[in-house]
Order: structure tokens, then C-alpha cells, then sequence
């Protein structure tokens, strides 16, 4: 005996009609409140910040107006640290507090030349620079 039938049948007979009309309004009423909700526009993609005392590097210029550029790299601690697949523009943060910097440098390990330096606290504005040269970057205070 399927649902329908054991609620028809635990009612007098007088109201089988009334039960289905209830039970198929309900189905009716119930399924567009579901569509309804699951048709809820998803939340726009941000470009995350950067916290204060972080290197950020970001994919592509986050000043374009765009409203999407993920975090690639993102650096707290002091060290050289080996990058990978920098190919292109991004955007570099550094919000490091005390006059700390960051540099890029075109060997891995911190060897090879200084492709670009930032030794002043740019987190409003960031550097827009090609990194395709980079294969480390170097945390330093």
C-alpha cells in the first residue's frame, strides 16, 4: 500500500476527496517554494584581501575592476621560498609591517638577479608586473 492510499484509507470514506485535494495542493505549493529556493543567485566572487603583515601575490591586475583574482601566493614569515607556473601579470601586496620587504629573483632558491623589489609597504596600491622571470621569492626584514 503506497502513502497515498494508507492516508485515504485512516480517514472516513467521506473525506478521500478532500484528503487528495489537501495532499495535492500541498505537493503543488511545495515544489515551487523548493525550486524557488534552490534558484537563489550564488554570492559573487571576491578577490580576497590581504592581511596586514602578509606578502600577497594575486593573478592578473586586482585593480582592473574585476571582481575575481585568486591568491597564488601568499607569504608570512621571513625565508626564501621556491615559486612555480608565474607566467603572466600579477599583482603583488606587501602588507608587511616594520619596513619589511619582498623581492623576486629569477633562480630558484634565492640565486640569480633581482627581477623586481618591493622594500616599502605597498597594500593599497600593489605592484602590477610580469613574473614570468620569477622562480623565488625572498621574505626579508
Amino acid at each position: 500500500m503506497n502513502t497515498i492510499q494508507s492516508v485515504l484509507r485512516s480517514r472516513p470514506s467521506g473525506s478521500k476527496r478532500r484528503s487528495l485535494g489537501a495532499f495535492v495542493a500541498s505537493l503543488v505549493l511545495a515544489v515551487p517554494t523548493a525550486l524557488l529556493a534552490s534558484a537563489a543567485p550564488a554570492a559573487a566572487a571576491q578577490t580576497p584581501t590581504c592581511g596586514s603583515g602578509y606578502v600577497c601575490i594575486y593573478k592578473g591586475d586586482i585593480f582592473d575592476g574585476g571582481s575575481h583574482h585568486p591568491v597564488v601566493y601568499r607569504f608570512y614569515r621571513y625565508g626564501t621560498y621556491n615559486v612555480a607556473n608565474l607566467i603572466g601579470d600579477y599583482t603583488v601586496k606587501n602588507c608587511q609591517t616594520g619596513g619589511a620587504g619582498v623581492q623576486g629573483l629569477t633562480g630558484y632558491n634565492g640565486t640569480g638577479s633581482v627581477a623586481w623589489n618591493l622594500n616599502v609597504n605597498n597594500c593599497s596600491t600593489g605592484l602590477w608586473t610580469s613574473l614570468t622571470s620569477t622562480n623565488s621569492v625572498r621574505v626579508y626584514a
